[in-house]
């Protein structure tokens, strides 16, 4: 037999238990229509968290019932429904935990791209909802003449019985802490590639004066030597005059004027030839830089994802921990009942699809905004609407008014400033540029 706890302590867990599920009911709608009404919440983590919240929709649906599945009797209806959605969908949520800490892996160590990751989500889907079917199922036809049926009566819900107590860790929590140790490693080995990439990029960023020279070993100064002379005799110290063929050409007094001839001769250093000829292209480190930087915002992406999924798994522990507690020392004491732990359990099982809303409208709370104020506007009275457009436009009309007066006193100094203009133009668009990447990294 079950232990029994006072009338008060029943209803107040009964109280705890559908005021978490409410909230968790809310979260869970919140995440589908969000997601089916606006793509940009359409994200590759967002979709594994909208699939979960299927099932936290349908296992809070469960801890809403509560104790009326107790009270109505083991072999009722509602009692066996309530059980078997426990039994389904508390698994399903560990299990889309895991799923999470795949997707890390394959992204992180196996290269796998968006398009690759969409496709594992059948295997995700047999894995997180059918195994828990096929097992919830069975343990519907469960039952001896010993100890009866396997769902029943569970203190806080109708669930598996406590004449079948090994049952619950053996086929409920064992595979859920299977799921996060499982988890976490994965993520413990993701973590470690992820930090030595970063230590690799860092590197790039900003390398050593040592490092070039070992990359780049061969390079060095080439000096030319011009000298210029007369034909048959040195060249007089005599001023400079330059000109060229159009000059001739446009003045016939200076094409048929008498100049001496001369010859020019140019001498280099010899040159290396232990040079690597993959090294004499320049194109060597522009593409090297290209590939950083792709592997730099393969790992951004990488890190965001994993945050999400870490967010995902605190939440799982949360969840776990306190109700395995709880069952655990039902185990090891079966004729005693901890109210304390009962109240936990009651609290951190139903909030478990409030707390995938929480990760989910936080990690998307720029997108919330946008879509936000985009509404604001739209139902914005359309008076003041148009009373701050035109405002906004009669502004404008001032400003370009008083710039096409200014314009006109401006035309004669335009001649003057453009050629200084035009001399600073390329060195700002290449500082633009490095700004730019600068904020990339």
């Amino acid at each position: 037999m079950e232990p029994v706890l006072s009338t008060s302590q029943l209803h107040a867990l009964e109280v705890t238990e559908r005021v978490a599920s409410v909230l968790s009911l809310l979260a869970a709608v919140s995440i589908i229509l969000t997601f089916v009404l606006s793509s940009k919440f359409r994200k590759p983590v967002n979709r594994l968290i909208f699939y979960a919240s299927w099932g936290n929709l349908f296992a809070n649906a469960a801890t809403l019932i509560s104790r009326s599945g107790v009270r109505a009797g083991p072999s009722s209806a509602l009692c066996q429904f309530q059980a078997f959605l426990i039994q389904m969908f508390f698994i399903a949520d560990a299990l889309w935990n895991l799923a999470m800490a795949i997707n890390v892996y394959l992204n992180v160590l196996k290269k796998y791209n968006a398009e690759q990751l969409k496709a594992m989500e059948w295997r995700y889907h047999l894995l997180c909802y059918g195994t828990p079917f096929v097992i919830a199922l069975i343990f519907c036809f469960v039952e001896t003449q010993g100890r009866g049926r396997m769902y029943g009566p569970a203190q806080l819900w109708c669930w598996i019985s406590s004449d079948w107590a090994f049952m619950r860790i053996a086929l409920f929590y064992a595979p859920a802490w299977i799921c996060i140790v499982v988890s976490l490693t994965l993520y413990v080995i993701s973590g470690l590639e992820m930090a030595r990439k970063r230590d690799e990029l860092r590197a790039f960023r900003q390398p050593s004066r040592a490092s070039i020279d070992e990359t780049f070993p061969a390079y060095k100064t080439t000096e030319i030597d011009v000298t210029s002379e007369i034909a048959g005799f040195p060249l007089p110290k005599a001023p400079a005059r330059c000109f060229d063929a159009k000059d001739r050409h446009l003045n016939p007094a200076v094409a048929s004027k008498d100049y001496e001839p001369y010859s020019t001769t140019i001498s280099s250093s010899p040159p290396n030839t232990d040079l690597d000829p993959s090294l004499r292209q320049s194109s060597h480190e522009t593409s090297a830089f290209k590939r950083y930087r792709v592997a730099w915002e393969d790992n951004k992406a990488a890190i965001k994802y994993t945050k999400v999924a870490l967010l995902f798994f605190t939440s799982l522990c949360v969840t776990w921990i306190p109700s395995s507690i709880n069952r655990i020392y039902d185990l090891a004491h079966p004729n005693d009942v901890s109210y304390a732990l009962n109240f936990l359990s009651a609290i951190v099982l139903p909030l478990m699809g409030f707390w995938n809303g929480v990760i989910y409208f936080a990690t998307t709370r720029a997108i919330c905004a946008n879509i936000f104020w985009d509404l604001m506007e739209r139902w914005a009275p359309r008076k003041s609407s148009t009373r701050s457009t035109g405002e906004r436009r009669s502004v404008r009309t001032s400003w370009v008014g008083a710039g096409s007066s200014m314009t006109e006193g401006l035309v004669p100094m335009k001649k003057e400033v453009s050629r200084s203009n035009a001399e600073g133009t390329s060195e700002c668009h290449d500082m633009a540029d490095i700004r730019k990447d600068e904020e990339r990294f």
